[in-house]
C-alpha cells in the first residue's frame, strides 16, 4: 500500500510539475503580447494597473487580479497575470480573451464603404501645352509636369493598393477630352459600397509674376449638378430623385473638401518651406463640376513665378509634389474607410 501511494504522489507531482511547464510556456509576457498583437501597453508600478490599446480599443489589468475591464464598461473574468522573476506574464487564458476582443472590436466593418477606384488625371496633354513658361533658358510646359507627377502618384498607389483600380487619364503626351476624362471616371465599373475618387493635377500660370503657391480645388457648393442616373430617377419616381440628388450632391461636397484638406494638408508639409499655400478653394471646374463623385483639382505652384518656374522643373522637386499628393489620397482613404 505505501509503495503504490509512493507511486500515486509521484506520479501527482509529475503531473503538477509538467502542467505548471505547460501554464508557463502558453503565457506570454506583457511585452511580448504588446508585441505579437500590436497594442499599445502602459503600467503604473504604483497603482498596479495596466492599460492595452489597439486603435482605439482599451483593455485594463491588474497582477493578481482575476478580472479585466473591456473599454472602461465591462467586465471579464480572465485568469489572473503575474509576476515571474521580475516580468509580468499573461496566462493563455488572459491572452485569448484580450487578443479576441481587440480582433473583434477592430474586425473591418461589414457596412463600411470603401474607395475602389482611384483616378489620375494629368492635365492637359498633346496639342493642349497648358500653362508655358521659360525656366533658364527653356521652355516649360505644364503638360509635361502634369504627367510626370500624375505618373509618380499613380504608381505609389498601384504598388500600395494592388487590389485597387488605379486609372490614368494618359500615360503620354496624348490629349484626351474634358469629356472623356471624367467619363472614365463615371463609368467605373463599382460593386456595392464602393466609391471612387477623382484627382487633377495641374500648374498655375498668370501675368503676375509675383504670383505664386499651390492651392487645391473642390466643386463650389453653390453649383447644382445632377449625380443620380436615369434609371433611378425612373426607379425612385421624379418626386423623390431631386431629394435623393441633393443628399448625394451634399455628400459629394463634403468627401471633396475631406479630400482637398487632406491632400493641402500633406502639400504644405513636403513643399511650404519653399512654396506659400493660397488655400483651399472652390470652383465650378468642368472635370470638377462633371465628375459624379468626390473630386478635386490641384495646382502644384506657377511655372511663371521666377524661383517656383525653377522648382517644378526639376524632378526631385515635382517627386516631393507626388509624394504629398500620394500621401493625402492614403490620409482619405484612411479617413473615409474607418
Amino acid at each position: 500500500m505505501r509503495i503504490r501511494a509512493l507511486r500515486i504522489f509521484l506520479l501527482l507531482t509529475l503531473l503538477y510539475a509538467w502542467s505548471a511547464q505547460v501554464f508557463a510556456s502558453e503565457a506570454l509576457s506583457l511585452l511580448e503580447f504588446g508585441s505579437k498583437y500590436k497594442v499599445q501597453i502602459s503600467y503604473d508600478p504604483v497603482t498596479a494597473c495596466g492599460q492595452m490599446e489597439q486603435r482605439g480599443v482599451f483593455v485594463s489589468f491588474a497582477p493578481g487580479t482575476p478580472f479585466i475591464v473591456l473599454d472602461w464598461q465591462n467586465l471579464r473574468k480572465v485568469e489572473a497575470p503575474f509576476w515571474d522573476k521580475g516580468t509580468l506574464m499573461l496566462p493563455a487564458g488572459f491572452v485569448v480573451e484580450a487578443s479576441t476582443y481587440f480582433s473583434e472590436r477592430n474586425a473591418p466593418k461589414k457596412e463600411a464603404y470603401s474607395v475602389a477606384t482611384i483616378l489620375i488625371d494629368a492635365g492637359h496633354g498633346g496639342k493642349d501645352s497648358g500653362a508655358v513658361a521659360t525656366v533658364n533658358g527653356k521652355q516649360l510646359m505644364e503638360k509635361n509636369l502634369t504627367l510626370e507627377v500624375s505618373k509618380r502618384v499613380a504608381d505609389l498607389l498601384r504598388s500600395r493598393y494592388p487590389e485597387r483600380k488605379i486609372i490614368t487619364t494618359r500615360d503620354n503626351d496624348s490629349f484626351p477630352s474634358l469629356d472623356d476624362r471624367v467619363a472614365m471616371a463615371n463609368s467605373a465599373g463599382l460593386g456595392m459600397k464602393e466609391t471612387v475618387i477623382y484627382v487633377s493635377i495641374h500648374a498655375n500660370a498668370s501675368f503676375n509674376k509675383n504670383a505664386k503657391g499651390y492651392e487645391v480645388w473642390y466643386l463650389n457648393p453653390e453649383y447644382r449638378r445632377t449625380v443620380v442616373d436615369a434609371e433611378t430617377v425612373r426607379e425612385k419616381g421624379s418626386e423623390i430623385a431631386p431629394i435623393l440628388n441633393a443628399m448625394l450632391e451634399e455628400e459629394f461636397t463634403t468627401e471633396s473638401i475631406i479630400l482637398a484638406r487632406k491632400v493641402y494638408d500633406r502639400l504644405g508639409l513636403a513643399i511650404g518651406a519653399s512654396s506659400p499655400g493660397r488655400g483651399i478653394r472652390a470652383e465650378e471646374w468642368f472635370v470638377v463640376r462633371n465628375a459624379k463623385m468626390p473630386s478635386i483639382l490641384i495646382e502644384m505652384g506657377f511655372i511663371t513665378h521666377p524661383e517656383e518656374g525653377k522648382l517644378l522643373a526639376n524632378s526631385s522637386y515635382l517627386r516631393k509634389i507626388g509624394d504629398a499628393i500620394y500621401n493625402g489620397i492614403i490620409d482619405f482613404i484612411e479617413h473615409f474607410e474607418s
